[in-house]
């Protein structure tokens, strides 16, 4: 399925290219060849090519084998480390409480010289006997997880962030896909969606990206086994080989590093559709831009880190879906360039940039939107799991303007880590 969706994806590529070059010499007359090459490439044939890859694969992929339920539910460790979330934690043990798991679940809250009373709230609740709370200076997230890790006795381990409420059946869902993976899947990531949807049009906007886009992206490469971030706010582990690649690294993407890392040392990692958890997401749109600023840094460090080119153990289709990756510094790049000199050119009344060719992207687009859709709708129906109402006009504002209003911080995520700025927990 790999290669059939890959040389499809080429053959589109090559005949994009064809296509495209009487536009590029018209571009070049205007801004010069390079920058005409530069922006059509990365506005237009690199995104096509990636929505044709995204797209044949999803069409064409695997159906999920039907499980015996027969088999014993592993008892689990759930990792939660916490920082200043006094206002949020209760309703996440709330939630692993209503777990429908036959297994028995242990939870260590592990405590990160928080400073808002959360330790203090929590040593006055009246935790059950399977909870245990631990108590660190406050040294970043790594740290806490990597504590939490050291005290784990069973064999599977979960990680979930203190905001992050779990749908009733997330942890047999999510255990169910882990045990019955191959004996090589190192780890498993669960299905984020956001808690705090209506609250603003920023939120709006999210619902639409971990809806369609994280959750599409995850779909694809979760189909090669070969998930590129199993995030810590909600993924499952084997802690045997958790242990072996030594935990979380400090630093600011330690979960895409940790995933990297299972990937090169040729473990598999997956990812559990229907293993569904709700996550706060950022309210405003500052603190959006500094947590894909976040994200795009922790990218550049797990390039950094891990040996993709060198590692023998890592099969081809996760270096392909890793360095494909390297794309994004430019696009994002090209999308601050080309849609700023696109209404300057329509101002003018040359509408250029915004010719028919560029604009084939968005109908592309919102096909591969719909076939997503139509997956995710399918799988809420499995496990009885409502589909909620979304914005329309928040779905036109992520089709046409969300890439490039994060770009921004995206680029300011890379240019960091690519000079080794300070990182900020």
């Amino acid at each position: 399925m790999f290669l059939i969706s890959f040389m499809i994806a080429l053959l589109c590529l090559i005949c994009s290219i064809c296509i495209n070059v009487n536009w590029i010499a018209d571009i070049s007359c205007y801004l010069g060849f390079f920058l005409a090459i530069y922006l059509v490439t990365f506005v237009a044939i690199i995104p096509g090519f990636n929505y044709v890859f995204t797209f044949v694969s999803l069409l064409f992929n695997k159906k999920d084998k039907k499980k015996s339920n027969s088999k014993k539910e592993e008892d689990v460790t759930v990792l939660i480390p916490v920082y200043n979330a006094k206002q949020s934690i209760q309703e996440t043990l709330n939630s692993i409480k209503k777990q429908k798991y036959c297994g028995k679940i242990y939870v260590k809250i592990i405590d990160d010289g928080s400073t808002d009373g959360t330790l203090e709230f929590l040593k006055s609740m009246d935790l059950d006997s399977n909870i245990a709370l631990l108590e660190t200076k406050h040294s970043g997230k790594a740290s806490a997880l990597n504590a939490g890790l050291e005290t784990v006795c069973t064999d599977y381990t979960i990680t979930i962030d203190s905001d992050t409420v779990l749908h009733p059946f997330a942890i047999r869902n999510m255990m169910k896909t882990l045990t019955n993976s191959s004996k090589t899947t190192a780890a498993t990531a669960g299905c984020l969606f956001v808690k705090n949807a209506k609250k603003n049009f920023i939120t709006k906007l999210q619902e639409w990206d971990y809806t369609l886009g994280i959750f599409g992206v995850k779909l694809v490469q979760g189909n090669y086994n070969s998930t590129l971030v199993a995030q810590g706010a909600f993924s499952a582990y084997k802690t045997k080989i958790l242990k072996e690649i030594g935990g979380w690294q400090q630093c600011v993407g330690e979960d895409i590093v940790l995933t990297w890392q299972f990937l090169s040392n040729g473990y598999e990692t997956n990812f559990a559709k229907n293993a569904i958890a709700y996550t706060v997401v950022p309210e405003k749109y500052k603190e959006l831009g500094k947590q894909r600023k976040r994200w795009a840094r922790g990218m550049i460090e797990a390039f950094k880190k891990v040996k993709i080119v060198t590692s023998k153990k890592m099969p081809l289709k996760s270096k392909f879906l890793m360095c494909f990756n390297i794309f994004f510094p430019f696009i994002d790049l090209a999308l601050l360039i080309f849609v700023p000199l696109s209404l300057i050119f329509l101002a003018f009344g040359n509408p250029l940039l915004l010719g028919w060719i560029s604009l084939l992207v968005i109908p592309f687009g919102l096909l591969l939107c719909l076939l997503i859709e139509i997956k995710r709708k399918n799988m809420l129906k499995e496990i009885d799991c409502k589909l909620e109402k979304r914005s329309i006009f928040a779905f036109i504002a992520y089709i046409l303007i969300y890439a490039f209003i994060l770009a921004p911080y995206c680029l300011m995520g890379y240019i960091s880590e690519l000079i080794n700025l300070k990182k900020k927990w």
